[in-house]
């Protein structure tokens, strides 16, 4: 079903706004986040509540160390689909905790579902931040009561900020667009800033819509999603163990789910997680730059993704980015390193692209002499593509990533993630 959904949705077009709001745009969705101590000062314990009951799917981290919550939650969404309550705490990622730490999940949730009046398997939980450290939940009942009485349906801000850890800027949008007729709504916040390279799932990320689907394609679908966008960034090469993204449904609107329909909808999950991805990049750790690399005329899709991966994860093209440097070696070495299975050197052209324009550093196959001066103005922007056309096919790919700086190192530094 993956590839139709990506197909068909390739036909659609249909109008999207973008909407205040965040998660709270969509009706019954209420949120809250407080400070409960996992963190020094700032926010880190959010909410996300359905009074009415949501429909909800997931993807996990493929790390073989996963985070006790990542146990809990896939066997809650193996045994039902219907829940109410997603609790997430930033600051400790309850990760390598032993029994304790699968306790600790059942407790959390335990908790939250007396104050609301729900049951203990209608609530998912979520942490992230330090590996290895034990959860401190003393005196937790009373501060799951104040996160309950902060409850807000307004705006989502104060959940975006309370899962955050290393991010700079809150990560949040709403959509509004038609399907058949009738209007749908499809919001999104999440985290992330460093360890930063998905496998399947990545960070945390939830997706909340009113469209009326069930379980199973909703899962379908989010995997497709995930894996043509989140999937294609990369800040640092680290998969994170508690790498988690949550898709909701309020089921309100209910439509004939048509291909067509589907379609529709699947574009704009797509769109949001794309730019739910893009955001995270363009928040990396010490990141200076938003780096788009292309590859075209790859002789397979695996290789184009292959890669577009391996240039973007290179420490020495990303060290040279944040230099300034066009230096195209750094770039085929990559290249060559991700093994393509059709590869002919002198196929191969590379080019640097910004606002202030494009420089050809390789031309089928070969160095070309270039002015230094117009790549030094290039590289200087923000938002920078690395072009690779292989020249032997008709693949393509893009993944996006960011820079490597001294602030990476310092950042890491002062937080143990």
């Amino acid at each position: 079903m993956k590839n139709t959904i990506h197909e068909e949705a390739k036909l659609s077009q249909t109008a999207v706004q973008k909407i205040p709001g965040g998660l709270c745009a969509i009706e019954d969705v209420w949120v809250s986040g407080v400070h409960a101590g996992f963190k020094k000062d700032a926010k880190d314990l959010a909410l996300i509540f359905f009074p009415k009951g949501a429909t909800m799917t997931a993807v996990f981290t493929q790390n073989a160390v996963q985070s006790h919550h990542i146990i809990y939650d896939k066997k809650l969404l193996n045994e039902n689909s219907q829940f109410k309550a997603i609790m997430i705490n930033s600051g400790n990622a309850n990760t390598f905790n032993g029994p304790r730490g699968d306790y600790d999940v059942h407790l959390m949730a335990s908790v939250l579902a007396d104050q609301l009046d729900i049951a203990p398997e209608e609530v998912l939980i979520c942490s992230t931040g330090v590996i290895g450290v034990p959860m401190n939940l003393d005196a937790f009942d009373v501060k799951v009561n104040k996160l309950t009485h902060q409850m807000t349906d307004g705006d989502s801000i104060p959940a975006a900020e309370a899962i955050m850890t290393t991010d700079t800027t809150i990560k949040q949008v709403a959509y509004e667009f038609e399907i058949d007729g009738q209007t749908v709504h499809l919001a999104a916040i999440a985290k992330g800033a460093g360890m930063i390279h998905p496998n399947l799932g990545t960070l945390l990320s939830y997706i909340v819509t009113d469209f009326d689907l069930g379980q199973a394609t909703f899962q379908q679908m989010l995997q497709s999603a995930v894996a043509n966008t989140f999937n294609q960034i990369s800040v640092d090469g680290d998969t994170s163990p508690n790498d988690t993204i949550i898709l909701a449904s309020t089921n309100k609107v209910q439509i004939t789910p048509s291909k067509a329909n589907i379609a529709v909808f699947y574009q704009q999950l797509e769109a949001i997680c794309l730019e739910m991805a893009q955001l995270i990049v363009k928040d990396g750790e010490g990141a200076s730059k938003f780096v788009e690399v292309q590859v075209k005329g790859a002789g397979s899709k695996e290789d184009a993704v292959k890669i577009a991966k391996q240039v973007a994860t290179s420490s020495l093209v990303k060290t040279a980015l944040f230099g300034q440097d066009a230096n195209w070696g750094r770039a085929i070495s990559a290249v060559g390193q991700a093994q393509p299975s059709v590869f002919q050197t002198d196929k191969v052209s590379i080019a640097f692209q910004s606002d202030k324009g494009s420089i050809v550093t390789c031309e089928k196959g070969a160095g070309r002499v270039f002015d230094e001066n117009q790549a030094l103005a290039i590289l200087s922007e923000k938002e920078i593509v690395i072009a690779i056309d292989m020249g032997v096919g008709e693949f393509d790919a893009s993944v996006w990533t960011a820079d490597m700086t001294e602030d990476y190192i310092k950042i890491n530094a002062d937080y143990r993630s």
